[in-house]
């Protein structure tokens, strides 16, 4: 099951993910989705995002 979720970029960060993805016969949001996935998964892997249940900000735990 997929979620949508949008996401606003700097144009330059844009322009440069447009000319990547074009670059590898892809579109932008296909490569932004990759990216944006790759990340999360390494952030769960490595414990920097919090198991679901125990999501408190870090300002909250103070």
């Amino acid at each position: 099951m997929s979620k949508r979720v949008m996401i606003t970029l700097p144009d330059g960060i844009a322009d440069a993910l447009e000319r990547w993805a074009i670059s590898e016969g892809n579109k932008s949001s296909t490569l932004a989705g990759f990216i944006v996935e790759t990340q999360v998964r390494n952030a769960l892997a490595n414990g920097i995002i919090p198991e679901p249940g125990n999501a408190q900000s870090k300002d909250a735990k103070k």
